[in-house]
């Protein structure tokens, strides 16, 4: 009986599809690198952006200059309002708002723990932190279509000039069905089929606000 070459042998195909993946993990990794700083620094300009949005309201009525010229003069408008607090100020990355020497806002980068993983968002609160500017959630691992759609502006929308704190201490939120409409101050409409991510996103809110509030009492 004649010897198989080595190309012949059942071994080979898998051994070819692992070298040929081997190339190809190599050539998308040697492309990482190449843009990596450019996929970085529009990260950073996404996180800045996003920052700026939540404040461009309160930046508008301080300054005469409309939201959306604010937004159109990034990155300098964002350099001439907006100052991160230093590390450790607060347990989360904080930033200052301030037109001249009057504080407009705080926005703090927030995060919790959703369905399937972390999630993080940036909260606006006004200069006494009882008060929701605006909230972005911009990093989630949950259900597309169902948990992911606290993205959603209808649904962070519903949290702008909400209080938060009554007496020094976070409001308990209530959810109510998304085609509900909101009765008392404190509903919030859920995410239809999505409950337990609707939850998480108001346990986030509340033990970050505790956070910051023993921050402020100096616990």
């Amino acid at each position: 009986m004649a010897e198989q070459g080595f190309m012949e042998r059942p071994v080979y195909p898998v051994l070819f599809i692992i070298a040929l993946s081997l190339v190809f993990v190599g050539i998308l990794a040697a492309m990482y690198r190449m843009n990596e700083p450019g996929i970085e620094k529009q990260k950073l300009e996404a996180y800045e952006k996003s920052i700026l949005s939540l404040c461009a309201d309160s930046l508008a009525s301080a300054t005469g200059i409309s939201t959306p010229e604010i937004m159109a003069a990034y990155p300098q408008s964002f350099a001439d309002y907006i100052k991160p607090l230093p590390e450790g100020a607060y347990p989360r990355r904080a930033f200052e708002v301030k037109f001249g020497d009057r504080i407009l806002a705080y926005v703090f980068d927030i995060t919790g723990k959703g369905l399937w993983g972390t999630m993080r968002a940036l909260i606006a609160t006004t200069p006494a932190k009882d008060t929701i500017i605006g909230i972005n959630v911009y990093e989630q691992l949950e259900t597309p279509g169902l948990g992911a759609r606290i993205e959603e502006s209808w649904f962070t929308g519903q949290f702008e000039q909400k209080t938060v704190l009554d007496n020094g201490v976070p409001v308990d939120f209530e959810l109510i069905p998304e085609g509900q409409s909101a009765a008392e101050p404190n509903q919030i409409r859920q995410v239809t089929g999505a409950t337990i991510t609707s939850k998480a996103v108001l346990t986030m809110l509340q033990n970050e606000l505790r956070l910051i509030l023993d921050v402020e009492a100096g616990k």
